[in-house]
């Protein structure tokens, strides 16, 4: 295949609805599994173009049926296999990517995954997908439409400065957020069009899904 400049990463964690999975194959991602995402994928009938990760998880049966599909084995333990898998997209030069998998189930892993979505999010523009949210780092500003109601959350990764809302009932005005100490979780848009924007720090942004509320 052509260089991907898009991917669909899928972990090891809660998986989505097939609803919410398949508006992200009609863009026809580079599919790539971290390890026992592979396992998690299969039963959605969907094969990767590849998988990878230090092997630990992933089942003989899965790797049975993904036979034919490139596995890269990587044992290094000082990364995690959604670390790998995002240095495997850096390495192909892909832009953007949407993570699956991610959230739920462990709350260890959970909170690990946030802080490797905060360390990513300037080289790769990433966004984690499950059934109950959208996640992604803002880098400086974001803009993106909302329904009326709808709750969105900002969870600072440590102290973020500069941060202005627009479109959100609670506005804030170049405020500044640390975690353990002010955050501005469950706010709700009142425009259809929402701005973040962050001077400095790793903000998390959170869009409920309205069907989750």
């Amino acid at each position: 295949m052509t260089r991907p400049s898009h991917a669909l990463v899928v972990c090891n964690g809660e998986m989505p609805s097939r609803a919410l999975i398949a508006p992200l194959l009609k863009r026809r991602p580079y599919i790539l599994c971290a390890d026992g995402g592979a396992n998690r994928i299969r039963s959605f009938g969907i094969t990767p173009h590849a998988i990878i990760g230090d092997l630990d998880s992933i089942t003989d049966r899965t790797r049975h049926h993904f036979s034919e599909v490139p596995v890269i084995h990587e044992p290094d333990q000082n990364s995690t296999d959604l670390e790998k898998a995002l240095d495997h997209l850096l390495g192909l030069r892909v832009r953007s990517a949407v993570v699956i998998g991610a959230t739920g189930e462990r709350a260890d892993h959970t909170v690990s995954n946030l802080s490797i979505l905060a360390k990513y999010h300037t080289r790769l523009a990433l966004q984690f997908l499950d059934e109950h949210c959208t996640i992604e780092a803002v880098r400086r500003r974001v803009r993106f439409r909302a329904s009326l109601g709808q709750q969105i959350s900002l969870v600072p990764m440590g102290t973020c400065e500069g941060v202005t809302t627009a479109g959100l009932k609670y506005p804030l005005r170049s405020e500044r957020l640390a975690f353990g100490v002010r955050e501005g979780t469950s706010n709700e848009a009142v425009a259809t069009t929402v701005t973040v924007s962050v001077r400095s720090g790793h903000l998390l942004l959170f869009r409920i899904h309205p069907a989750a509320r």
